[in-house]
């Protein structure tokens, strides 16, 4: 049995720290002289700026100190150096006019822009609660069929391998089953259903579920994860991390809008007259055409929400590579080199596929408070000691997507055994 660390993330905001401008000037021009004529009682009239309006282009509104508004000693004025003499009612167009240059010179270059705000996170593996994971489980008629590396037919290795590793993490994640198409549906491309809920202790369950499950059908792989994303939404907001992990042998099809003849077949059957496949057309030619951008589509929608799809390819998949590529950089969750979904192409590797998509879910996936610009703003550290960034995500930790810090290979298991927790440092 795998080494995984109890599970979900208790986030621990530690400090955050800011620096910021109080009384930054937004910038005034140069003071303007305006002629004017003494009233009869020998005093000059407030400046005007031509129109009739009482002010001048020159006076800083924005300044910091008595320039502006005019709040100090502006009162009644005497000469054009607006000087204040004695306690005066006006609103300081003298004391504006008289001060407003060297705070314009001084101050024009307006607010500058906010430095970021950093803050510490800490993660602690002992206080996460349980992921939750539903299994979408690919039941097609393919997968009835023998493979290399396998003692038997691939679905007797699901069986086997997911029976196992549900029994193995029972109590340290919570797991749901949702096999497609339909189970006991005539309808070959009939969208997958939940037979076994998402909750606590359900071991048991989903192997009697999976041993009672005969291969048939097609693969309608969009379909069932945009259903696996209702299911994921419907779930209480309190509880663990959500996630998928996608178990399939064949390529995504049961698209009928998609055009049988000039679309992608399903290979080793007929989508439409001229496929080298075969020379007749059946009624359900267009559910052949290979739905991979529906399916990419489906599970980057998944991502988005917080739901990160993990793709294990059963053998079967020949000439398909590309597809499950695909999935596995729009559920979010794409290794490093040229196979970026986890390549089940024996039984054991089965066994360590299913068991390391488990162990990233539970113990090695942080979900930040908010989003970061890019990596260069994150840094993590396992009981104190800096950990340095992989790009290529074989050891070390990477961000997988905006909000969202992930270790891999022995750093994984380095932080889920942290006696102190992961620390994530973050600016924004």
């Amino acid at each position: 049995m795998m080494r995984v660390a109890t599970s979900s993330l208790a986030l621990v905001v530690l400090a955050l720290s800011a620096v910021g401008c109080d009384g930054c000037a937004q910038g005034a021009g140069d003071g303007v002289s305006i002629e004017r004529e003494p009233t009869d009682d020998g005093r000059l009239p407030l400046p005007t700026d031509g129109n009739g309006d009482d002010g001048c282009d020159g006076c800083t509104d924005d300044g910091d100190g008595n320039g502006g508004n005019g709040n100090g000693n502006g009162g009644e004025l005497i000469g054009p150096g607006g000087e204040g003499e004695g306690e005066g009612e006006g609103e300081g167009e003298g004391e504006g006019e008289g001060e407003g240059e060297g705070e314009g010179e001084g101050e024009g270059e307006g607010e500058p822009l906010p430095e970021q705000v950093c803050g510490e996170e800490r993660f602690d593996p002992g206080t996460r609660v349980p992921p939750r994971i539903l299994l979408v489980v690919d039941k097609s008629g393919s997968m009835d069929r023998a493979a290399t590396g396998y003692p038997g037919t691939k679905w007797a290795a699901a069986q086997d391998r997911l029976s196992s590793m549900v029994f193995d993490l029972d109590d340290v994640a919570e797991f749901g089953l949702m096999p497609f198409p339909a189970v006991g549906a005539t309808d070959l491309c009939a969208t997958g259903t939940v037979t076994v809920p998402l909750q606590a202790s359900t071991a048991t369950a989903i192997s009697d579920e999976l041993f009672a499950i005969d291969p048939l059908g097609a693969t309608p792989t969009a379909a069932t994860l945009r259903a696996a994303k209702s299911v994921l939404d419907a779930l209480p907001a309190q509880g663990g991390d959500r996630a998928v992990v996608l178990a399939t042998d064949g390529g995504p099809n049961c698209n009928l809008r998609l055009d049988a003849t000039t679309c992608r077949c399903t290979p080793g059957v007929e989508c439409a007259p001229n496929n080298p496949v075969g020379a007749t057309r059946t009624n359900l030619a267009p559910a052949n055409c290979i739905d991979d951008d529906g399916a990419a589509a489906a599970a980057r929608a998944l991502n988005d929400a917080g739901y990160p799809v993990f793709v294990i390819g059963i053998p079967g998949i020949n000439g398909l590579e590309d597809v499950m590529n695909h999935l596995a950089d729009a559920g979010g969750t794409a290794l490093a080199g040229g196979t970026r979904y986890y390549d089940a192409s024996t039984d054991d590797a089965l066994a360590r596929s299913l068991e390391e998509a488990a162990l990233r879910i539970s113990s090695c996936r942080f979900d930040l408070a908010a989003p970061v610009a890019t990596a260069d703003d994150v840094t993590v550290q396992i009981d104190g000691r800096v950990v340095a960034r992989d790009a290529g995500r074989t050891q070390g930790w990477d961000l997988v997507d905006a909000d969202t810090v992930e270790l891999f290979g022995a750093t994984c298991t380095q932080g889920a055994d942290a006696l102190t927790g992961v620390v994530v440092r973050a600016c924004r």
